[in-house]
């Protein structure tokens, strides 16, 4: 079902963010998606994971999972898959994510956040464009310690339950995908080794890891979207 809507790109920056500083860092691209929101005791957390890539990923994992062990740590990381990090994040008015306060009703994201390069980029939709503009107003103005750029805005056709991203897998890409699904690469606990998996399938390790992230990639905003429908 296509959605003919106002899209808005935009390029943030947050001075406290320690996972986005990481990317000024390191060379990595982190794609970040929202898993579920859950309680515990009188607290409530956001449970949330990051795809990295890059060929820093390795590092920027390690010093993510180190800031845990600090008592100042905004996030806990629960488990850690090759390059995906799930975490979670007290969601408390100190805590809380910065688009959360700037976003409303009218307005939501299309695909996952992307940290790189010490920013973060946001892809957010709305059938009103004032709805857009209005958000950047409000982000503009939230914090002095956060900063926004308005990179683009222009309607668009945007498919919400037919997303096209398995379309845009290569052959070989969906291929190594199906396989990785089909022999329980992405179960818990996990069925193949990559080694195994590679074996099976008939390429090296390295090309099999390199087909998979590059296909993850790719259906991460499809993952996003239907997320979002629930």
């Amino acid at each position: 079902m296509v959605q003919h809507m106002w899209v808005a790109e935009f390029r943030v920056w947050h001075e406290s963010s320690h996972v986005l500083k990481l990317t000024s860092e390191l060379d990595v691209t982190v794609l970040s998606v929202y898993l579920s929101l859950y309680k515990k005791g009188r607290s409530t957390f956001i449970n949330k994971v990051f795809s990295v890539s890059g060929p820093d990923a390795p590092e920027y994992i390690r010093r993510m999972c180190e800031k845990t062990s600090a008592s100042i740590s905004r996030y806990v990381v629960h488990h850690v898959e090759d390059n995906y990090v799930f975490f979670s994040i007290p969601l408390d008015p100190d805590t809380i994510s910065y688009h959360a306060w700037v976003l409303d009703d009218r307005t939501f994201f299309i695909r996952p956040f992307v940290l790189k390069g010490g920013y973060e980029y946001w892809t957010v939709a709305s059938w009103d464009k004032k709805a857009l503009t209005g958000l950047f107003k409000r982000a503009k103005a939230a914090s002095e310690s956060a900063k926004i750029e308005l990179l683009s805005l222009k309607q668009s056709a945007v498919d919400l339950f037919v997303p096209d991203a398995l379309q845009r897998l290569g052959h070989v890409q969906a291929n190594v995908l199906q396989n990785a699904i089909t022999q329980g690469y992405y179960g818990y606990p996990r069925k193949v080794s990559l080694k195994q998996l590679a074996k099976n399938v008939g390429l090296s390790p390295a090309t099999i890891r390199e087909h998979l992230r590059k296909a993850e990639a790719k259906i991460l905003p499809a993952a996003t979207e239907q997320l979002a429908r629930r």
